[in-house]
């Protein structure tokens, strides 16, 4: 691995770092055939994932009136535009609205988002490609590749595209398979510079079972995702099973220190010697896991909901960065920026220095601090850099100025011109040299900045998707962290490992989210298997399996321990007298009663309800439902006062619902009254602090309640994709101290999937409505069944509002 010494100065100058030339392996060179395997295998399936992709945007564009797009929010019109000074890694940024302090409407572009951006109509027109960077309430800022004139003259379009930029990063990081490493390391380039590592020392762990000379491996899921049994321990916690194929070849090989520590700590009573650092609240699985993701050079952790997965990782690199100090730079990359953010803070409060990578938007207040741009901004070098900047724009303006009278001038012609010509065109090559010269210091200086930032963090943080930016081209990364490894595709997940790696950890739950694909085909032919399923299928990566979560009120993990995990999982929120620490207590609420006999609230109930579904475009709504749950969270509200808005998640499974839910919470002139005058003006305002989000959206998230409107209600008893085990899995594992789920008992009992219409329709019973069956049931015979319905139903909507009526006026919240 390369070991440098950080520049001083200018003068004492980084090798300019080159991209290698892609030369692919050659016939009878190691792994051709494996690689060109592997390549014509997953190519065909982004090829079939990104047509599809296309075919849904062409469609959007081509079927739906622009009114139908405006109301949907995949398409803002009449919008103003200008450049802003700002830049994202060095492309230029504008700020889009629709006039000073106007409100844009309801809309689909969140941050990183692409969009295109034309006058009139992007399939009429050459659309301009750019990038959500962030968005407030009033305007939207987009990176584009490069300026573009007339930004500032009259209206512009922005329709939401689609994420070409994610398969461009895809196919490069399959074809830097190619790449070996270690070959680029020792190649000489010049004095000045030097290759920046592409590929990875991991090709023989990847690439084992696409050898066509070796044994066949069919590359399936480790499980049906309807499989309601949970694997084998001996598939999920085993050792290294390559017979010492794989070795112990990572980047800490040669660190006796490391090597001593991991080998004693993997042991079933670790064995410890003086100077080991204490591992603070880690329990068996956890200390095991650091082990095995430091002593292999690939390992998988299995960590299903509330196990620790973000602690361990955290934990892990402390003891390597702050304990053993290793100069190695280390990425940790996850597939959402909540998952980036969380591990951010946690390394903040663990004493590690993060640098967090993301476009502005996308990086919590609380890190702005810790984020690359903001470290950009404050370094010593960031004035010069202004400095030539101003320069560089400067002299830009007098070269174009002087190219304008050099073309005037060779207009009108005539010999009397013809020496002020000359000299025009003297003065313009002059001034090209100077840029030229900006330009390189401009670079140099950037560079460096670049370099001083990323090395003086202990760990960079950012999506599997971010990590391909040019920012991180500074540096190469033998060490990577993937968390979230089962949501990501196999080709994303690839993305930070070809940037040199030699030791990767990959942590996930297969039970929970796969990778999202749109296409059929793709999914049919396994694109929607992680890298993290496929090698725990392979059962050869060492693998270990955290089993105790810390995160949910033991009534909360109960239904899902055996419905999901055959009760491997644990509870280590109970001690072994029965007693549960207060911070996991109910909340108060008008429906978690004090049962008479234990004295003690219920942590979780089901609000039964018989409000009817509606069809809403393709997706499904549930207007009685809404206000359900509106009114449940103005109870909690209203009755603890130590909660607040970022507390509490509203999950829905349908668009159409989070849609409605958003509208009704945020800009519903007529519930915004009301929330006042039951709240307060100060404490209504908490509402704008809670998330509304899809299951997919609260992946790896937690709050201290979930309110999960489930919206199904119909006489078929049809349940749609509700019927999805590990969504269900993923949205009654949320919560810590309260679950409210509202929805129609009756619907979920039946449990039906239907496809076709008419005579030609099918009605079955899949195993994940089956899933739900179970939980109406528990439910039942738990006693956690409230109907609403009659009396009972106008309490649940109108109690707080009539108590509060009550009262002499004199008396009511004023804030």
């Amino acid at each position: 691995m390369r070991h440098r010494p950080k520049a001083e100065n200018l003068r004492d100058k980084y090798p300019r770092r080159v991209q290698p030339p892609l030369i692919g392996v050659q016939q009878g060179e190691p792994y051709y055939e494996s690689i060109k395997t592997y390549q014509d295998h997953f190519m065909k399936l982004l090829e079939s994932e990104e047509e599809e992709d296309e075919a849904i945007l062409k469609e959007r564009l081509s079927s739906w009136t622009v009114t139908r797009l405006r109301e949907e929010g995949y398409c803002i019109t009449d919008m103003g535009a200008y450049w802003l000074q700002v830049n994202q890694f060095g492309r230029p940024v504008a700020s889009f609205n629709l006039g000073p302090g106007v409100t844009l409407p309801e809309h689909r572009f969140e941050n990183g988002s692409q969009i295109l951006l034309s006058r009139f109509n992007p399939l009429s027109e050459k659309p301009i490609q750019g990038s959500v960077v962030s968005s407030t309430t009033s305007q939207i800022r987009i990176c584009f590749q490069e300026q573009f004139d007339d930004l500032d003259d009259g209206a512009w379009r922005i329709d939401l595209g689609r994420p070409n930029i994610i398969f461009e990063r895809m196919r490069t990081a399959i074809r830097n398979l190619n790449h070996d490493p270690q070959q680029l390391e020792e190649t000489p380039v010049s004095s000045d510079r030097e290759f920046i590592l592409q590929g990875t020392h991991l090709r023989d762990v990847l690439l084992r079972t696409y050898d066509p000379n070796s044994t066949h491996h069919e590359h399936r899921m480790l499980q049906d995702p309807d499989d309601p049994e949970y694997p084998s321990y001996d598939v999920l916690e085993h050792a290294n099973r390559a017979n010492g194929e794989f070795g112990h070849m990572g980047a800490f090989k040669d660190d006796m220190r490391i090597q001593s520590w991991a080998a004693r700590y993997s042991l079933p009573k670790p064995l410890m010697v003086d100077g080991d650092p204490v591992l603070e609240n880690m329990n068996e699985s956890q200390t095991k896991a650091m082990a095995t993701m430091i002593g292999q050079r690939i390992s998988l952790v299995q960590g299903p909901p509330g196990t620790g997965k973000t602690k361990t990782i955290i934990e892990t690199i402390k003891l390597l960065k702050l304990h053993f100090q290793v100069p190695h730079p280390i990425l940790v990359c996850t597939y959402t920026n909540a998952a980036v953010d969380n591990l951010a803070e946690g390394f903040i409060n663990a004493g590690v220095k993060p640098l967090r990578i993301g476009f502005a938007g996308n990086v919590r207040a609380s890190l702005v601090e810790h984020s690359l741009d903001y470290k950009l901004g404050k370094h010593s070098l960031q004035p010069t850099l202004e400095g030539i900047v101003k320069d560089e724009a400067d002299l830009s303006i007098k070269m174009h100025d002087l190219q304008r009278r050099i073309v005037d001038a060779e207009k009108k012609g005539g010999s009397k011109l013809e020496q002020r010509k000359q000299n025009m065109k003297r003065a313009l090559i002059t001034m090209e040299r100077q840029h030229s010269v900006i330009r390189r210091k401009m670079y140099a200086i950037k560079q460096q900045m670049l370099r001083d930032v990323v090395e003086d963090a202990d760990v960079i943080c950012t999506t599997c998707v971010t990590s391909a930016c040019v920012a991180l081209n500074v540096m190469d990364f033998p060490v990577v962290f993937l968390d979230e490894a089962s949501m990501s595709t196999e080709p994303a997940s690839l993305i930070p490992i070809m940037k040199g790696s030699r030791h990767v950890a990959l942590i996930g739950d297969h039970k929970q989210l796969p990778p999202v694909i749109t296409s059929p085909e793709a999914q049919s032919l396994g694109l929607g298997i992680s890298l993290f399923e496929r090698l725990t299928e392979e059962g050869v990566v060492p693998s270990v399996m955290l089993d105790v979560q810390y995160r949910m009120h033991p009534e909360i993990s109960r239904f899902p321990s055996s419905e999901f995990y055959n009760y491997t999982l644990r509870d280590g929120t109970i001690d072994a007298q029965g007693n549960i620490p207060s911070r996991l207590l109910p909340p108060s609420s008008q429906h978690l009663l004090v049962d008479a006999e234990s004295g003690k609230r219920p942590s979780v109930i089901f609000l039964d309800h018989t409000g009817s579904e509606s069809n809403k475009d393709r997706s499904k709504i549930n207007i009685n439902e809404a206000y359900i749950v509106a009114s449940v969270v103005e109870d909690l509200l209203l009755h603890n006062p130590h909660l607040r808005g970022e507390d509490i998640g509203i999950i829905a499974p349908y668009v159409a619902q989070i849609s409605l839910l958003t509208r009704l919470f945020n800009t519903d002139a007529k519930h915004r009254v009301r929330t006042r005058e039951v709240l307060g003006d100060l404490r209504a305002m908490q509402l704008a602090n809670i998330e509304i989000k899809t299951v997919d959206g609260f992946e790896g998230r937690e709050k201290e309640v979930i309110i999960f409107s489930t919206v199904r209600n119909n006489d078929g008893g049809y349940i749609g994709f509700l019927a999805d085990r590990r969504r269900l899995n993923v949205g009654l594992t949320r919560a810590k101290r309260g679950l409210f789920v509202v929805g129609n008992i009756g619907t979920l009992k039946a449990g039906k999937m239907g496809r076709g219409k008419g005579e030609n329709a099918v009605v079955r019973v899949g195993k994940g409505a089956e899933s739900w069956r179970r939980y109406a049931k528990f439910l039942a015979e738990q006693g956690l069944v409230v109907s609403l319905n009659g009396p009972a139903l106008d309490r649940a909507l109108y109690a707080n509002l009539n108590a509060v009526r009550a009262l002499p006026a004199g008396s009511r919240m004023k804030g």
